[in-house]
């Protein structure tokens, strides 16, 4: 076999895998939410309740132009039924190539939902606390200041 065909094939064999890796696209709501659901047991164990369907919203929210991500869920019991019986928000912030859970939103005297991050403002919806919990009361803002969620007035 001819030299030629050896460098080529060569070649194609040591650039598959920077081409594959190349081609993986980062999401930061998918390596949040991996990481969420790799914790979820211990939330759920810990809370002595079922984690319903976490919901993640992203942009950034620490000024480094990387999109972040929040992911928030309420907390329903073990034994069924309607209630709410608890609600958070987990904060992860985007390094550039992996997701970092930083902390999480501070207990509010009020329920809410998140909806959308805008240039740094992480948007939401005050709600009924009681069921069907569809009664919306009014918006709500939140910005991440010195490594904490603070509500903007």
């Amino acid at each position: 076999m001819s030299k030629f065909f050896k460098l080529p094939a060569l070649l194609v064999v040591i650039t598959i895998p920077a081409v594959v890796q190349a081609q993986h696209h980062f999401s930061a709501k998918t390596e949040a939410l991996k990481l969420f659901n790799k914790y979820k047991p211990v939330i759920e164990k810990k809370n002595n309740a079922v984690v319903d369907n976490p919901i993640a919203i992203v942009g950034d929210i620490n000024g480094d132009g990387k999109e972040d991500c929040i992911v928030s869920f309420v907390m329903t019991s073990k034994n069924g039924g309607n209630a709410i019986v608890g609600h958070e928000s987990a904060i992860y912030l985007n390094s550039g190539t992996r997701m970092k859970v930083t902390g999480a939103f501070p207990a509010f005297n009020f329920c809410y939902t998140l909806d959308h991050i805008q240039d740094q403002v992480i948007f939401g919806k005050e709600y009924e606390c009681a069921p069907p919990y569809k009664n919306i009361l009014r918006e709500r803002k939140f910005a991440y200041v010195n490594a904490k969620i603070q509500e903007i007035l």
